[in-house]
């Protein structure tokens, strides 16, 4: 199905956590993909694990505020290249905060991912995701396609990418996921240098609306 732009609209802003919407597209995998290209095996297979682990946490019955926590905490660890999103987000503004500034917003940052992944966790319960392809692009990126169904019939079918960093040497990790050729990775990087600009270029500004966020989500 082809989605309008208000529709794409409203379906990110509905299923966004942060800065990709579905963190974690977290929905059940239908089907697999085989390749010759170990990279793009390597890929495929990262993101049929992540979705196998949540899904299997799902399946064995509900779990209380702490599990969830711990659940996406591990999930955004083991599959997501933490630091090198948490950076891109900042925009150029990265390089004008100061030692203490970038660890605590780093700190925010993943923390606000994880209450709010958490809090949306029965609603991303309704999603599957079925692969359609994986191509390289480039040397160190790899796109795994797919698409998501929303069994609840509350959303209508979207295209999925996840964007998979693929370096020599290094394990596989999701830098990004585009949701109708909208990157969320580069969404959020948008919001957070306004914020940023509409305060002086203070970065601490950035700071101070993740504490905000996460203190909302804590209440």
């Amino acid at each position: 199905m082809i989605l309008t732009a208000s529709s794409i609209t409203d379906w990110v802003q509905r299923r966004r956590i942060v800065f990709f919407a579905p963190l974690l597209a977290i929905f059940m995998m239908a089907g697999q993909i085989a390749h010759g290209d170990t990279r793009l095996d390597e890929a495929t297979q990262l993101v049929e694990e992540l979705v196998a682990e949540v899904q299997g946490a799902r399946q064995n019955g509900m779990l209380s505020a702490e599990e969830k926590e711990a659940l996406f905490s591990r999930v955004i660890t083991d599959y997501f290249d933490v630091d090198g999103i948490t950076r891109f987000t900042a925009g150029r503004y990265w390089r004008a905060a100061n030692e203490t500034e970038r660890q605590e917003y780093s700190e925010l940052f993943v923390d606000v991912l994880i209450s709010m992944a958490s809090s949306q966790f029965e609603q991303l319960a309704t999603l599957e995701f079925t692969p359609t392809a994986t191509e390289a692009r480039g040397k160190k990126l790899i796109l795994v396609r797919g698409i998501i169904h929303d069994r609840s019939g509350q959303q209508p079918d979207a295209a999925i990418a996840w964007r998979v960093a693929s370096v020599d040497n290094t394990p596989p990790r999701i830098i990004d996921i585009e949701i109708e050729n909208i990157s969320m990775l580069k969404t959020q990087q948008d919001e957070n240098t306004a914020i940023i600009r509409r305060n002086g270029g203070k970065f601490s500004a950035l700071i101070e609306q993740l504490r905000k966020q996460l203190n909302n989500l804590s209440s």
